[in-house]
């Protein structure tokens, strides 16, 4: 029974997230030209009032998403503050 109404929380969550417009929100907080970590453009979400915590998953999907359409790309890595390893740095494709 835990199982479903995780499935079903997991589900309902995921069909309230309009993807797209996370998308773009992901692409206007990168077109200022500044690279970015997943976490660096969550917190950014946070703070412009796109989402209401600066939890990493905010973006990362949405990153993966976007990396996978060519609209992003991976220009580096560094070192997270938080979680002491490496991660992706991301920035608009040209």
């Amino acid at each position: 029974m835990t199982d479903t109404i995780t499935m079903h929380t997991r589900r309902e969550s995921n069909e309230k997230i309009n993807k797209h417009i996370r998308e773009q929100q992901v692409m206007e907080i990168l077109s200022d030209g500044i690279e970015r970590t997943a976490r660096e453009v969550a917190f950014e979400m946070c703070e412009r009032g796109f989402t209401n915590t600066p939890e990493r998953n905010n973006a990362s999907p949405r990153l993966t998403s976007l990396l996978e359409q060519r609209k992003v790309i991976i220009v580096g890595k560094t070192m997270d503050h938080i979680t002491g390893k490496n991660v992706a740095v991301y920035k608009v494709a040209k």
